[in-house]
């Protein structure tokens, strides 16, 4: 058996409103077809405003500091200096997230695994590393890492965590969500692009698992159960995320949500579970029509997911650590 004892989030210091990233992503392009595109998409997002460790994208051009200095933003950034950002700002936000954590300093000792999560950016030595001696904790704090797994990763970095204290009842295992997905801006103007530029936004998500409840009256205890899986056959090609020469390349079609309507009712019955079951609905914001066609295909009505709708609108789709921000509003749980 094992608990959810902490969860904290951070996003970096840089919010924009939607209607500004917008418009910064048409002020690439000349094409009034894609103008347009871009505009009905980003009113229809259901996002309010995103965050990015990126200031350039509230700069006027001649200030930016990592897009080149022209309307084109050519030439285009490469992968070696998006991965240089992602280094530097991966931790601080780490960092940030982790020290949100209530009354961390407390339990930073008690820390025995480092679980860290990302899909945005890749180093060796990593984050893990990165993050043990920045936390000064343990050199025989055991580390492992969940990479490009997306937006379900933090699911399984959460799994692990509870098999490790299952197998160990005094583990204390500090899970962390990390993803910088505006570093991967391109001014590309497909429909796959037209969404995920779009969509993603940075932000982090700490927490802490433990084999038995912890003590301090600020920790949530909430007990994990079990976990469960359903690959939907042939939808492999449907989201994809690519390494390039000029940073990662995101295929997103608009499949995705159709698929989930498709598909999500079965897996709950598979489970045995259905929706009365359930009194606290956490549902990854992947978008508004995703969002939209879950609430369709389980009979539930837009107020059961208000927290998930709230990420979005507030944070839009942060990949990994997105699902653990709704679970962390205290309004709701």
């Amino acid at each position: 058996m094992s608990f959810i004892t902490k969860i904290a989030t951070a996003v970096p210091d840089y919010g924009y409103e939607q209607g500004a990233l917008m418009q910064f992503y048409s002020d690439t392009t000349d094409d009034e077809s894609a103008k347009r595109k871009i505009k009905i998409l980003a009113s229809k997002s259901g996002i309010a405003t995103r965050y990015s460790v990126l200031k350039d994208y509230g700069l006027p051009l001649e200030d930016f500091t990592f897009f080149p200095k022209n309307k084109a933003l050519l030439p285009t950034p490469s992968l070696s200096e998006r991965m240089v950002v992602f280094k530097k700002e991966a931790l601080k936000l780490s960092l940030k997230a982790i020290r949100n954590l209530p009354n961390f300093g407390a339990e930073k000792d008690s820390i025995t695994h480092i679980i860290t999560v990302t899909c945005t950016g890749l180093f060796a030595p990593g984050l893990d590393i990165e993050l043990l001696h920045a936390l000064d904790v343990s050199p025989s704090t055991h580390r492992s890492s969940v990479n490009f797994l997306g937006c379900n990763a933090a699911i399984i970095a959460l799994k692990q965590a509870n098999d490790i204290c299952n197998s160990h009842e005094n583990a204390k295992v500090l899970v962390v969500c990390t993803e910088l997905c505006t570093l991967h801006f391109q001014t590309n103007y497909s429909d796959d692009y037209l969404l995920s530029n779009l969509l993603f936004a940075d932000g982090s998500a700490a927490v802490l698992v433990s084999g038995t409840p912890s003590k301090d009256p600020l920790s949530k205890n909430t007990k994990i159960t079990g976990f469960d899986s359903f690959c939907i056959p042939g939808s492999h090609q449907e989201m994809a995320w690519q390494l390039s020469e000029t940073g990662f390349i995101m295929h997103l079609t608009s499949y995705v949500a159709d698929l989930i309507k498709a598909n999500i009712k079965q897996m709950f019955d598979d489970m045995g579970l259905n929706k009365n079951d359930i009194d606290y609905w956490a549902v990854h914001p992947g978008g508004k029509k995703i969002v939209e066609n879950f609430i369709t295909a389980m009979g539930l009505s837009p107020a059961d997911l208000t927290a998930t709708y709230r990420i979005l609108n507030e944070y839009g789709n942060m990949s990994s650590p997105t699902v653990l921000f709704a679970n962390n509003i205290p309004d709701f749980v």
